[in-house]
Parts: C-alpha cells; structure tokens; sequence
C-alpha cells in the first residue's frame, strides 16, 4: 500500500512539475518605425492567450518645446482618459517624448475597448487576445518580430 501511494505521488509531483513549466508566460518583441517614430511592443503571453501588450513609441522629432509637446500629448489623452485594463501614459526621457500605452487583458473593460479601439474584427474577448491576432495586428501596421 505504502508503495502504491508513494508511486502516486511521485507521479502527481510530475505532473504538477510539468504542469507548472509549460505555462511559465513568455514574450516576444515587435519594432517598427516610421515618420520619426520608433514603437516597441512587447507581448506578454501563455500558449495562444496574450496576457499583456506594451508598446512604447519613441517620438525623435527635433522639437524646440519638449513641455509644451508634451502637454499636446497629454491633452489628446484626456480626450480618451484611461480605463480598468489600458493605460496611456507620456514622458519626457532623453530628450525625447516617450508614450506608453499599456493593454491588460486580464483585466481589461472589453466593452469599453470595443468602443475605442479599432478591433481585427473580432467578437470577443478570447478571439481579440489570441497571439496570432495580436502579432497579426502588429504585422499589419509594419511592425516585424525581433529575434
């Protein structure tokens, strides 16, 4: 008896073992840049569910008036503020304005997503976060993976 639950539970342990690092999350990387922008995004992701998308594009135009662009920025963001699952955000680093813009799908309001964001024709929440569309999304506006 011993035998057969120290065999059960060796075979458990296994599972779990296996189970545990096959849904470690990975990444992969997409740049692209066009018209003075540079825009990295970063895609957080479990088998074929995307978890997170961060992108962050570099604008490297020689403005006079890092603030007063900055402000420009912000400005246009308040007109779409914020909400539960995607964040926008801008900086000035290195001279240059940096925005953030940061999808959560775990916890993002789809509904409201749907209202604002140019879907891939997608129904649903589950068909919108599968990598496949996420990369194909990317692939559309130029984007290519980085290796």
């Amino acid at each position: 008896m011993k035998k057969i639950f120290k065999f059960c539970a060796l075979l458990l342990s296994v599972a779990l073992l296996l189970t545990a690092c096959g849904s470690e999350e990975k990444t992969k990387v997409y740049t692209e840049t066009s018209n003075n922008q540079e825009h990295v995004s970063t895609i957080y992701y479990k088998g074929d569910t995307v978890n997170k998308v961060i992108t962050v594009s570099t604008l490297n135009n020689n403005v006079s008036n890092l603030d007063s662009a900055l402000e420009t920025v912000k400005k246009s963001f308040l007109k779409k503020p914020n909400f539960d699952g995607y964040t926008r955000s801008a900086e000035i680093k290195d001279g240059k304005i940096v925005l953030t813009t940061e999808t959560d799908y775990n916890k993002l309001d789809f509904e409201t997503y749907r209202g604002r964001i140019h879907l891939s024709g997608s129904a649903t929440l589950e068909n919108e976060r599968k990598l496949s569309n996420v990369e194909n999304n990317l692939k559309k506006e130029g984007a290519t993976e980085k290796k």
